[in-house]
């Protein structure tokens, strides 16, 4: 059990809103999913929200979740899932701007928002909504693979000032785009509430990021490199969970596990070095899956207590 990681994650009165992120295979979406059972356990109102595209969350629950609508998660009372499919969230994001891109179209065709950052965008969007009406408690995110949750996080926002620039110097675009002032004030609306998701991902009190690693070398580059990212973006990461540790008891005289516990042992001793200020916390490599809510709830123990 961590103390200071329960310290970190806790609600203090107001909603709390967690996000795991790291590599890809290192564990977010056990360590997510288990966070989530453990507060739901504890009588919070808890939310697990998944931006990974794989259907992760439903298979570690055993029942399918959606991107549209909350899920109550069988034998977890106080916990609901949703799955945000990128596919899908683009679809409510055209949806919900469809005002906008209608008159847009005319002009530019239908592919005005198939760009390669669209996806990022939508589901940035869809997840604004849990930052606006968190309805609970606490809100886990398990989020995409590092390099994709930095580029949904770094989307410039600034949609609306982009396309009053563009028809204020030529009145020919704005004969075409053929816009009113309505098309840009929810522009503007959005723009707004863009600026006041990310004041919440910067606020320490209400925010905790936490990135999940193993103690290798690739996840180690990865974590430092996520960590300088999101400074970037005046986003605090404030804790550590080092995965998948080979436990001394369980060795047993195998020599291949105690080459892999010593050369463990080097790695985090560097990450105890290099990432001193953060909180951190270990998880022992266990011998069975992780995938349902017996073992969630395993993992949850060792991490928070009972």
């Amino acid at each position: 059990m961590n103390e200071e990681l329960k310290r970190l994650t806790s609600p203090n009165g107001a909603t709390k809103y967690l996000f795991f992120g790291g590599k890809g295979g290192v564990g977010k979406t056990t360590l997510a999913t288990a966070t989530a059972v453990w507060f739901a356990d504890h009588g919070y109102k808890t939310t697990v929200v998944s931006t990974d595209p794989t259907v992760s969350l439903s298979a570690m629950f055993g029942q399918q979740i959606g991107g549209i609508t909350r899920v109550p998660i069988r034998h977890v009372p106080n916990l609901c899932g949703l799955n945000i499919n990128p596919n899908d969230a683009r679809g409510v994001f055209q949806q919900r701007l469809n005002s906008v891109i209608g008159q847009m179209t005319g002009a530019f065709g239908g592919d005005v928002i198939s760009t390669p950052c669209a996806e990022e965008m939508a589901t940035f969007d869809q997840f604004v909504s849990f930052l606006e009406e968190p309805d609970g408690d606490v809100i886990v995110f398990d989020t995409a693979p590092t390099g994709k949750s930095l580029r949904e996080l770094a989307m410039p926002f600034d949609w609306a000032g982009f396309l009053q620039k563009q028809i204020q110097e030529g009145e020919k675009l704005a004969s075409l785009m053929n816009m009113d002032g309505s098309s840009f004030q929810e522009l503007e609306r959005d723009k707004q509430r863009y600026d006041n998701a990310l004041n919440v991902l910067k606020d320490r009190s209400s925010t905790t990021f936490a990135l999940v690693l193993l103690p290798e070398r690739l996840p180690i580059e990865e974590t430092q490199s996520a960590i300088s990212g999101l400074d970037r973006l005046g986003i605090p990461v404030q804790a550590l969970v080092v995965n998948q540790c080979i436990l001394p008891e369980v060795i047993e005289g195998n020599r291949f596990l105690a080459a892999r516990a010593n050369l463990q042992a080097r790695y985090v001793n560097e990450i105890d070095t290099r990432f001193a200020p953060l909180v951190r916390a270990r998880l022992p490599l266990l011998d069975h899956d992780v995938s349902d809510a017996t073992s969630l709830r395993q993992v949850s123990e060792l991490l928070y207590g009972e």
